[in-house]
C-alpha cells in the first residue's frame, strides 16, 4: 500500500477532492434555506449559473493569475478581472430574468417553510424572485406568478415594487430594469467576486507552499553538498596522517610495516565504497576506528600510553560516516610528545540508542600549535547539521590534559 502522502499528491485524489468541494457547493443552499423548491426548472438555471461560477474559478487561479499577476502585469490582471465580474453579473442576471419571466410563471416556484402567523414578521418582498407575489396554502407561504398580480381580489404590486422600481399591478419590467436591479446586481456581483477572491486566495497559497518547498529543497541540496566537502576535506587529511605512519614504519624498517599497509588497505575500502553512504552500522565506523588506532599504535614508541575501551553492542544501529575518527585523530595529533609523558585514553560506551565518546589526551601549553586542524573543526560542523538536536559536546582545555565528551543519539 502506497504510503498517506503520495496518495494524497496523487491526480485522483486531488481530482476527487475538486469534486467534493464543489458538489459541497452546490448542494449547501439548499441545506441552510428555509425553501422548498417546486419548480425543476430552478435547478437547472442555478447549476448553469454555478457551472460559469466554477469556470471563473480556474480561469483565474490557471490562466489570468499565472500569466498576468505572477507575470507583472497587474494593470492587465485587474481589467482582465472587472471584465470578468462584469460579464458574469450580465450572464446571471439575464438568465435569472428569462427564466423568472418565461419559465417559473407557469407555476408555483417556491414555497417558504414558515407558519403563516410568522408571515408578518419573518417574510418581506426580498424573499420571493421577480415576476412572483406571495400567497398563503397549507404548507405556509408560497411564491406564485405576478400575473395577474391580486391576491384575494386585491392588486398586490411585484416582489421588487419597494426596491424602487416603480411598476404598476401586472407589469413586467424590461431586461435592463431587471439587470441594474440593486438586488440582481449585489448577488450576482457577489458571487463572482467571491470566486475570484477565493481563486486568488488559494493560488497565492499554493504559490507559497511551493516557494517553501523548493526552498527547503535548496536548503537540503546546499546542507549535503557542503557535508561532502567537509568529507571530501577529511578524507585526504586523514590518508596523509596513515601514509606518514607508514613512512615512519619504512624509513624504521620495522616489520610492521607490512601489517600497517594491510590496515591502510581496509581503511580506504571503508573511506572509498562505505563512507559515501548517508548513514553506515555503527560497527562499520567502530572498526574503522580500531584500524587507525592500530596503526598509530605501530609508529609510536611502547612508553606512550594508549588504551582504548569499548562497552556495549552497537547492533543495527547507524551513523553518519567519518564522524568519530577525528576526535581520536586530534588526540593523536596534539597529545603525543617524544620527551613528555603522554597518554590517550578512549572510551566509547553505548547504551540503548545512546553513544557516548570520551576522549583524553595529554596536553602541552609550551608546544607550538601545528597548522591545519580541519578534521576536528569539520566534524563539528558536520554535527551541528546532522545532529542539531540530537548531541551535546563537552570540550575542556585543562592545564594538563585535553577532554573531549560527545554524547549523540542514533537511530537504527
Amino acid at each position: 500500500m502506497p504510503p498517506l502522502k503520495q496518495i494524497i499528491r496523487s491526480r485522483p485524489f486531488v481530482i476527487s477532492l475538486h469534486v467534493l468541494g464543489w458538489a459541497c457547493f452546490l448542494f449547501f443552499p439548499f441545506f441552510i434555506y428555509r425553501i422548498q423548491i417546486l419548480h425543476t426548472g430552478f435547478f437547472i438555471k442555478e447549476l448553469i449559473d454555478n457551472l460559469f461560477l466554477i469556470g471563473v474559478f480556474y480561469l483565474n487561479i490557471y490562466v489570468l493569475i499565472p500569466r498576468f499577476f505572477n507575470g507583472k502585469k497587474i494593470v492587465t490582471y485587474f481589467a482582465l478581472m472587472i471584465g470578468v465580474l462584469l460579464f458574469i453579473t450580465f450572464q446571471q442576471a439575464t438568465l435569472d430574468y428569462y427564466f423568472f419571466k418565461n419559465v417559473s410563471r407557469r407555476a408555483p416556484f417556491i414555497a417558504l417553510r414558515l407558519d403563516k402567523k410568522n408571515h408578518d414578521g419573518l417574510v418581506t418582498e426580498r424573499v420571493f424572485p421577480p415576476f412572483h407575489i406571495r400567497r398563503f396554502d397549507t404548507i405556509g407561504v408560497q411564491a406564485v406568478p405576478a400575473i395577474p398580480a391580486t391576491l384575494h381580489g386585491k392588486p398586490v404590486p411585484p416582489a421588487f415594487s419597494r426596491m424602487g422600481v416603480t411598476l404598476s399591478a401586472g407589469e413586467e419590467p424590461k431586461l435592463l430594469q431587471y439587470l441594474f436591479f440593486p438586488e440582481v446586481l449585489r448577488r450576482s456581483g457577489f458571487f463572482a467576486l467571491l470566486m475570484l477572491f477565493m481563486s486568488g486566495f488559494i493560488k497565492i497559497a499554493m504559490e507559497w507552499f511551493k516557494s517553501e518547498k523548493q526552498r527547503e529543497e535548496l536548503k537540503v541540496e546546499k546542507l549535503n553538498a557542503e557535508l561532502k566537502f567537509l568529507k571530501s576535506q577529511i578524507n585526504p587529511h586523514f590518508l596523509f596522517n596513515c601514509l606518514n605512519t607508514i613512512y615512519s614504519l619504512a624509513h624504521k624498517q620495522s616489520t610492521q610495516t607490512e601489517h600497517a599497509i594491510l590496515k591502510l588497505s581496509t581503511i580506504m575500502r571503508y573511506m572509498i565504497y562505505e563512507s559515501n553512504e548517508d548513514k553506515v552500522l555503527l560497527s562499520q565506523e567502530l572498526k574503522y576506528l580500531q584500524d587507525y588506532i592500530d596503526i598509530q599504535r605501530l609508529r609510536l614508541p611502547k612508553d606512550i600510553n594508549i588504551d582504548y575501551r569499548m562497552s556495549g553492542f552497537p547492533g543495527s544501529l547507524r551513523i553518519e560516516p567519518m564522524l568519530l575518527v577525528p576526535f581520536v585523530e586530534n588526540a593523536f595529533k596534539h597529545g603525543i610528545s617524544y620527551t613528555e609523558d603522554a597518554f590517550i585514553d578512549i572510551n566509547i560506551d553505548i547504551v540503548d540508542e545512546t553513544l557516548n565518546l570520551e576522549v583524553r589526551n595529554s596536553h602541552f601549553k609550551e608546544r607550538v600549535a601545528e597548522k591545519g586542524g580541519i578534521g576536528l573543526q569539520n566534524v563539528l560542523k558536520r554535527l551541528d547539521m546532522l545532529y542539531s538536536n540530537e548531541h551535546t559536546i563537552d570540550i575542556k582545555e585543562m592545564e594538563s590534559q585535553f577532554i573531549v565528551d560527545l554524547k549523540i543519539a542514533l537511530k537504527k
